[in-house]
């Protein structure tokens, strides 16, 4: 595990906690002595203090991300519940995939350092319940297309991008897995199509197609229901389409036998319908959870129920696109919460 400022009650609360653990950790006191450290290290983890974040100058964590690969170790935030909202709001734009909250606790620590060995996967679940797999035949990523990409990936869809449609072929070649579904963007009617090659034909036989012209613009609001009607699935509970940057400290408890046990989070972003939180370790789709919305522009907690719509824990994504982390669906919220839900969307959409 690599550790990433300077040394304060932060990292020395760190060590005491990974003690139990007996997990090794290093630490370095800025990002670029961390960008120096990984030319020869391989952590497993890479913890960056948000004082790393807070000056924007030097080298920023975009920098260290590109550094440590697409499929390299988890970068993980750590905040104080007191830490400004522009500040995580800089380390979701440069890749941060969790947050780990002040004081640091043991069992947060196990939590994700498990799930990185595979004992904290997530057990088989029935087909229904996986995540589906859409390709997106012509979209370079996830805001072409008017934003469509990400919207799905708010859903918690995985989605496979190519810039064209000939390169989306080749993308289920390499991936191998049969797509749920195939977006593409045809010309209009009478123009030549564009066919994909045999072998890819043989894995998309019988899936299920929607082209979209290619003259028109995408309008992402009349597209999703199209989307999720041929997937089967009712998607509109979250209402991503509504939803608004929103970056702050999350806890988490999902209750068990020996009651809740939380677990930290950041927020990427608010809906009316519910919450998108970044963490390697989320809660199981379909469980009910507690949360602990800190709001430190208002210096409060907002405090909520709800229930996972989707969960991404953590797994090499293999080339395709989705966040770690889960979609809440708020629940049994009253109308005094629900107004300062919306408001806090329409401040942030007219900042």
């Amino acid at each position: 595990m690599l550790c990433v400022g300077a040394t304060s009650e932060s990292w020395l609360a760190l060590s005491r906690a990974l003690r139990p653990l007996r997990c090794e950790a290093s630490q370095v006191p800025s990002l670029e002595s961390a960008f120096l450290e990984v030319r020869h290290a391989r952590p497993s983890l890479v913890l960056v203090h948000w004082r790393q974040l807070v000056d924007g100058t030097g080298m920023g964590l975009r920098a260290l991300r590109l550094r440590l690969g697409a499929e390299g170790p988890p970068l993980i935030l750590v905040a104080e519940p007191e830490t400004p909202a522009e500040v995580l709001e800089v380390g979701d734009a440069e890749g941060v995939e969790d947050c780990l909250l002040t004081p640091l606790r043991t069992h947060e620590l196990r939590a994700r350092l498990a799930m990185l060995e595979g004992a904290g996967a997530p057990s088989a679940r029935a087909p229904r319940e996986r995540p589906r797999l859409v390709l997106l035949a012509g979209a370079s990523g996830p805001l072409a297309w008017g934003g469509l990409g990400a919207l799905l990936e708010a859903c918690g869809h995985r989605i496979l991008y190519s810039a064209t449609v000939g390169g989306g072929a080749a993308r289920v070649v390499s991936h191998g897995e049969r797509p749920h579904l195939v977006v593409a963007r045809e010309g209009p009617p009478g123009a030549p199509r564009s066919l994909f090659p045999p072998r890819p034909q043989l894995l998309l036989a019988g899936v299920p197609s929607l082209t979209l012209d290619a003259e028109a613009p995408v309008r992402p609001s009349t597209v999703l229901p199209r989307i999720h009607a041929l997937l089967g699935r009712e998607a509109s509970s979250l209402r991503v389409e509504e939803r608004v940057r929103f970056c702050c400290p999350v806890s988490f408890g999902e209750s068990g036998p020996r009651g809740a046990e939380w677990r930290s989070g950041v927020s990427s972003a608010l809906s009316p319908g519910g919450l998108f939180v970044r963490t390697l370790v989320p809660a199981k789709a379909g469980a009910a959870v507690g949360l602990h919305i800190l709001l430190p522009t208002l210096g409060e907690r907002l405090e909520a129920h709800g229930v996972v719509a989707w969960a991404h824990a953590y797994a090499p994504r293999g080339g395709v696109s989705h966040p770690y982390g889960m979609g809440v669906r708020f629940l049994g919220m009253g109308p005094p919460r629900l107004m300062q839900l919306r408001q806090l969307c329409q401040a942030e959409a007219h900042p």
